[in-house]
């Protein structure tokens, strides 16, 4: 009963990223404002998919965490809307994307959201929740203006019947919505942004891109100070990506953009020649102890390349792994 806790807990993490977080697919950054530093996305879809769930044990997981979100939304009146809106999470969410600006309040962050959407049902359902709601147009399309009481507003549109997306500016509406005709397209002013955009794709399960500068600044906002050793790092990484991939196995890719190739090319093989000392530290501790094998199985995956200025690591985790990992976990 304490393995199937843990794997609950690890899915129901996972879930509720994408229920309070958000995220996005990459084939939807030409929609994202051309100050976007950060970018987060998560594609339920393609983990819905994958090859592990294809199991039957794995399928009643999956089954369990349904009903535990389904529940949490109908806690928070959520089930209600959604059904007027015609709307299932696990049915018609493929990803979610939450990007924020780099000079800007994060109540300016924009969100895109790929999925299956009935436009009049939302409409009707927008309606349904009565103040704070009226439908307006932006640029010629019809849009939804949402004002929850205290909060800033918020606009929404279903630009077809695959995207819909919300933000807090009406010029990033409006450019969205000329990308979608084609009349724009995206220029990301961040050079280090639109070469770390590269290293993620739409067949990663979750992924995050996130500048220097915009790290620094989040540090900033943590409590006690714990953001010093971030923001000290920060001015040394122009930025980073990170994205876990959900098939057969766990794979994980980290990148870390580097000032130029030659320098991405160096650190590659400083990190391949740390990667191989700690495999010969593991190798001797896994001779007497259980849990250093399950280190150095991971630890045998791992390798470092270069990608253009990018210094990219990859590793896997085998599920059967996890489980073990999950296991030892000290939860009660």
């Amino acid at each position: 009963m304490q393995y199937v806790r843990r794997l609950w807990l690890a899915a129901a993490c996972t879930l509720a990223f994408v229920v309070s977080a958000t995220a996005v697919q990459a084939q939807t950054t030409k929609f994202l404002p051309n100050d976007t530093e950060l970018v987060v996305t998560f594609n339920l879809q393609q983990i819905l998919k994958s090859e592990v769930l294809k199991d039957d044990a794995a399928k009643g997981l999956v089954d369990l965490i349904k009903g535990q979100v389904n529940q949490g939304l109908a806690d928070k009146g959520l089930d209600k809307p959604l059904k007027t809106a015609g709307f299932d999470i696990f049915r018609d969410l493929v990803s979610i994307t939450f990007a924020a600006p780099g000079g800007r309040p994060v109540e300016e962050s924009f969100i895109v959201i790929e999925g299956k959407f009935d436009a009049a049902k939302i409409e009707a359902a927008g309606k349904e929740a009565g103040a704070g709601f009226k439908v307006i147009e932006i640029a010629s399309t019809k849009a939804f203006e949402i004002a929850p009481k205290g909060d800033k507003k918020m606009y929404v549109g279903i630009l077809n019947e695959k995207i819909l997306i919300a933000c807090g500016s009406k010029a990033d509406f409006i450019e969205a919505v000329e990308r979608l005709g084609g009349s724009k397209t995206a220029a990301f002013k961040a050079a280090v942004f639109k070469s770390l955009v590269e290293t993620v794709s739409s067949k990663q399960s979750i992924s995050f891109v996130a500048t220097g500068n915009i790290l620094s600044k989040m540090a900033d906002k943590l409590p006690d100070g714990r953001g010093d050793q971030l923001k000290a790092a920060a001015p040394e990484v122009d930025g980073l990506s990170l994205s876990i991939t959900v098939q057969k196995d766990l794979d994980v890719l980290l990148g870390v953009n580097a000032k130029d190739a030659k320098t991405a090319k160096q650190f590659a093989g400083l990190a391949n020649a740390g990667i191989r000392a700690a495999r010969e530290k593991v190798a001797e501790k896994a001779k007497e102890d259980e849990k250093s094998k399950l280190a150095l199985d991971v630890l045998k995956t791992v390798e470092a390349t270069a990608k253009g200025s990018n210094l990219m690591i990859r590793g896997q985790v085998s599920f059967g792994n996890l489980g073990m990992i999950l296991k030892n976990l000290p939860l009660p």
